[in-house]
C-alpha cells in the first residue's frame, strides 16, 4: 500500500515545483514569447530573437488588419 505524503513533504514538493515554474517563465517563456529577457539566457540560446520576431509580426498583422478595416469601410458603397 502506498502511504500518503506528509504535509511537510507535500509543501516542499510544491515549493520546488513553483520555483522551477518561475525559473522557466523567466528564462524561456518571456524571451521566446515576448522578447523580454531579464537574465540574458534567452539571448544566448536564441529565444530573445525569436520573441522579437514574433512581437514584430504581431504588430504588423494588427496594423494590416486595421488598414484593411479602414479600406473596407471607405470602399463599400452604401446599400439601398
Amino acid at each position: 500500500m502506498i502511504e500518503p505524503s506528509s504535509p511537510r513533504r507535500l509543501l516542499r514538493s510544491t515549493l520546488i515545483a513553483l520555483a522551477v515554474a518561475v525559473l522557466l517563465l523567466i528564462t524561456v517563456v518571456l524571451p521566446a514569447e515576448y522578447g523580454i529577457d531579464p537574465t540574458g539566457v534567452g539571448r544566448i540560446i536564441g529565444l530573445t530573437r525569436m520573441g522579437e520576431i514574433k512581437t514584430r509580426l504581431a504588430k504588423e498583422a494588427a496594423a494590416d488588419a486595421a488598414a484593411d478595416a479602414v479600406a473596407d469601410t471607405t470602399s463599400t458603397p452604401p446599400q439601398q
